[in-house]
């Protein structure tokens, strides 16, 4: 809950911040960047989520099982950004560095989450 709660939040500092810079005209803002934003704060609950469930069946592989869910993250994130540059060439500078930023940022908050948690568990 805690991490849903908090990747809501990123979401919407990015977004106010992209659209707060493209306002006062320090860049243009990037054409998909309410779905690259919905994208990454949903993948990360899920896939949170999803390793979270996994401990509780297994915790001594915790390794294993963050590694995993880092594999299906780049093939599933680099099927998503490869689709995006695609469909709009012209932006495709923009959202892939709006996609590599936010990224960084949710990928962050996950490991700073997993890491509290799984180090709160320990005798």
């Amino acid at each position: 809950m805690k991490l849903t709660l908090l990747a809501v939040l990123l979401g919407l500092t990015i977004f106010s911040f992209v659209t707060a810079a493209q306002g006062m005209g320090w860049f243009i803002r990037p054409s998909f960047s309410g779905t690259i934003i919905i994208f990454l704060a949903l993948a990360t609950i899920l896939l949170y989520r999803f390793t979270i469930r996994m401990l509780g069946y297994r915790p001594e592989d915790f390794v294993k099982i963050y590694l995993g869910t880092t594999v299906l993250r780049i093939l599933f994130f680099g099927g998503f950004i490869f689709t995006l540059i695609i469909l709009h060439r012209p932006g495709a500078r923009g959202n892939a560095l709006l996609f590599l930023v936010s990224y960084f940022l949710f990928t962050a908050l996950e490991v700073a989450i997993l890491f509290r948690q799984v180090n709160s568990k320990k005798p």
